[in-house]
């Protein structure tokens, strides 16, 4: 599940479950990166909701999920460009 502006504490927090045994598989980790990216982004609302979270922990986390989602992530997927270059084609 994307999460994006109109997801809920509840929504993030559920992705963030769901994706608890992240360590063994990258998809559940950049899932559980993304749900925890967006909690930390939106950390006020999530406060006035009542949420309690150990930020400082949370972040460390991130960290540690960035740096095995980056390793487990394919040469050849880290190098593509997000974007193409139109080239002439020549005969």
């Amino acid at each position: 599940m994307a999460l994006d502006s109109s997801t809920t504490v509840t929504q993030a927090f559920a992705a963030l479950n769901d994706n608890l045994d992240w360590v063994v598989d990258p998809a559940k980790a950049r899932l559980w990166l993304e749900a925890a990216l967006w909690l930390q982004a939106n950390r006020a609302d999530s406060t006035k909701q009542g949420v309690s979270l150990n930020w400082e922990s949370l972040a460390e986390d991130i960290r540690e999920a960035r740096r095995y989602v980056r390793a487990t992530t394919s040469n050849a997927v880290r190098k593509r460009s997000p974007f193409t270059r139109a080239r002439p084609r020549t005969r």
